[in-house]
C-alpha cells in the first residue's frame, strides 16, 4: 500500500515537472509576457562593446569592453516560419507561431523565416499553401518601426521564395527590391557578415533563394532535420550546439528547432511541446557557450530568455580568460 502510494505521489510529480517545463518552454498565448518584454525588447544594447562605437549609449553594465563581435559570434533567438499564424485548412499543420511578429520582436525575437509567395508582383506570406493574410510590406513596416524604436538591435531576415508564383511578370529578385526600396537604407545586403555595431538599426539579409545578395544560406551550418522523429532531433540538436561550441572559424551555425512527423500525428504545436522543453532542459545544463541561432517553433518566455542569457554568460568567461 505504501509503495503504490508512493508511486503514485512520485507520479503525480513528474507530470507537474513535466507540465511546468512545457509551460516554461512553449508558448500558445498571444503575447510574451510583461517581464519577457523588459529583458527581452533591447538585449543587443547590453552586448558588451566597443568604447566609442555611434548611436548607442553605453550602460554601467558593459563599461568592461570585449571588442566588436560579429553577428555570427552571438546567442540569437529565433523563429521558424515566422508569420505562419494561421491554419486555414491544413489540420493544425500550417500554424507555427502565437506571438504575432511585433510581439516576438519584444520578446527579443531578432532571426526572422519569412516565406514570399510571388503574386500578381507583390509579395504575400504564405507557409506552404496557406495564406497567411499578411503582405511582406506589413512586415517590413513592422520590422522598421521597431528598429526606429529601438536601434541599439538588429534583426537577421531569412527570405525565402514559398510555393508557386502566379500572375507575375518580373522576377522574383526584382519584385523583392521594389518592394524594400521605401526601408532601402534599412537594409543590409551582403554577402560578408557585419559586426553587431554595423548591424544596429538594421535588417541583415540572409538569401534563401539565391540570387539575393545577401547572406548566403548555402554558406551555412544548419541543423535543419524537420521530419525527424523527436528523440532523434534531440540529438541532431545537442550535436549542433557541440559542432558550435567547437566551431575553430567564425561561421553562421543555425540550430532549427522545429519539425513535424505526420506519421505520429505531430503538427508543429505537438513537435514543439516535446522540443522544447528539451531544449529549456539543454540550455540550462550547458549555460557556458555560444548557441548560435536557435530557430523554434512557439517558443516560450523562459526558452527565449536562456538563449539570450547565453550571451552574457559567454561575455563573463571570456572577459575572466582575458583578465587571467
Amino acid at each position: 500500500m505504501a509503495m503504490n502510494v508512493f508511486c503514485l505521489l512520485w507520479f503525480g510529480v513528474a507530470i507537474a515537472e513535466d507540465l511546468d517545463a512545457v509551460q516554461e518552454s512553449v508558448s500558445f498565448q498571444p503575447a510574451p509576457t510583461a517581464s519577457t518584454v523588459q529583458h527581452g525588447q533591447e538585449w543587443m544594447r547590453e552586448i558588451p562593446r566597443v568604447q566609442g562605437a555611434p548611436e548607442v549609449q553605453e550602460t554601467p553594465r558593459v563599461q568592461e569592453t570585449l571588442g566588436d563581435r560579429l553577428l555570427s559570434e552571438l546567442s540569437i533567438p529565433g523563429t521558424h516560419d515566422s508569420c505562419a499564424l494561421l491554419n486555414g485548412f491544413s489540420f493544425g499543420y500550417a500554424k507555427c507561431q502565437s506571438w504575432p511578429l511585433e510581439q516576438q520582436l519584444n520578446a527579443g525575437i531578432r532571426f526572422l523565416d519569412i516565406r514570399c509567395r510571388h503574386l500578381s508582383d507583390k509579395f504575400q506570406i504564405y507557409h506552404g499553401v496557406i495564406d497567411q493574410k499578411m503582405s511582406f510590406q506589413n512586415v517590413l513596416r513592422i520590422c522598421d518601426d521597431f528598429l526606429r524604436k529601438h536601434p541599439s538591435e538588429c534583426l537577421v531576415m531569412s527570405v525565402k521564395e514559398e510555393s508557386s508564383s502566379e500572375g507575375v511578370t518580373r522576377t522574383f529578385r526584382e519584385t523583392f527590391l521594389e518592394e524594400i526600396n521605401p526601408w532601402k537604407n534599412r537594409w543590409m545586403i551582403s554577402g560578408k557578415t557585419p559586426t553587431l555595431n554595423e548591424a544596429r538599426g538594421h535588417i541583415v539579409l540572409l538569401d534563401r533563394v539565391g540570387n539575393l545578395g545577401g547572406l548566403d544560406w548555402r554558406n551555412m551550418n544548419r541543423q535543419d532535420d524537420y521530419q525527424a522523429l523527436p528523440e532523434v532531433k534531440q540529438e541532431k540538436i545537442k550535436q549542433h550546439f557541440v559542432s558550435r561550441a567547437s566551431a575553430v572559424e567564425d561561421g553562421w551555425f543555425l540550430n532549427y528547432c522545429s519539425g513535424t512527423v505526420p506519421s505520429r500525428f505531430l503538427n508543429p504545436k505537438a513537435y514543439a511541446s516535446i522540443i522544447n522543453p528539451f531544449l529549456l532542459r539543454e540550455l540550462r545544463q550547458n549555460r557556458s557557450r555560444t548557441l548560435g541561432v536557435v530557430v523554434m517553433d512557439f517558443p516560450g518566455d523562459s526558452l527565449v530568455q536562456q538563449i539570450i542569457q547565453a550571451n552574457f554568460q559567454t561575455s563573463e568567461n571570456e572577459l575572466q580568460r582575458s583578465e587571467d
